[in-house]
């Protein structure tokens, strides 16, 4: 591996802030963006599920209309109910499935960035929000799970098992 993608690596894992304050972002700080997603996805949610008809004429919504109505009501409303749910389970099980649906979460925001972006021009906001979401999921869920396996190892080899 090249010293640049090792650096990048390095970088983008946070692995270099102290142990105590990673605790804190990968924990307590992975909720605000958990929050802001999740609150997002359900505002998607309703827009789909109480918007006009027409919605999908619209030049920056006509590639959502490839996909049922209902399918993007219970993909947005379902991932974004889930990610407030598990932002209240503070146990290791809980913190585990939060990285996960962060990570699906991630994915979400990318397949709407690229539909948002599929509509250019002209020049909207979708093609800003989700893919800082989707950067911003991606980043706190892979660096949350990260520090938890690395964090539970150490446990358990402190215990001795």
């Amino acid at each position: 591996m090249s010293k640049s993608i090792q650096w990048l690596k390095y970088a983008f894992e946070l692995r270099f802030l102290p142990v105590r304050f990673q605790r804190w972002l990968f924990s307590t700080g992975t909720r605000a963006v958990e929050f802001v997603s999740g609150c997002s996805m359900i505002g998607y949610a309703l827009v789909f599920a109480f918007s006009p008809n027409d919605i999908y004429n619209w030049p920056i919504y006509y590639k959502f209309k490839d996909i049922s109505e209902m399918t993007l009501i219970l993909v947005f409303g379902g991932v974004g109910v889930l990610q407030l749910a598990a932002m209240y389970w503070q146990t290791f099980k809980g913190e585990v499935l939060s990285g996960y649906i962060l990570l699906i979460s991630a994915f979400i925001w990318y397949l709407t960035a690229y539909a948002f972006w599929a509509a250019y021009p002209p020049a909207h906001t979708g093609m800003v929000i989700p893919p800082v979401l989707a950067f911003l999921c991606l980043l706190a869920g892979n660096n949350s799970l990260k520090f938890l396996f690395s964090e539970d190892k150490f446990k358990r080899e402190q215990k001795g098992e």
